[in-house]
């Protein structure tokens, strides 16, 4: 299993939005704050899958040489 940190971009929107909520801001700011949540762990995932593409690219397999034809004989017995 594999964990990841929670990157700094999460971690400031959800202090944000918690900031917010503790406030009693009005219910946009609210609904804006957990936009940004969203997005930044969006972000956050979409950059792992990026690095992890670039890291476990795997090698080239290379084809094997063709196969001298097939000679078909008539054989009669």
């Amino acid at each position: 299993m594999n964990i990841y940190p929670v990157p700094v971009e999460v971690t400031q929107a959800r202090i944000q939005l918690l900031v917010d909520q503790t406030a009693k801001a009005p219910p946009n700011t609210i609904n804006e704050d957990l936009k940004a949540v969203y997005d930044a762990k969006s972000k956050a995932v979409q950059n792992q899958i990026e690095q992890h593409a670039q890291i476990e690219q795997p090698a080239p397999v290379e084809q094997p040489a063709p196969a001298e034809p097939i000679a078909l004989v008539d054989v009669k017995v």
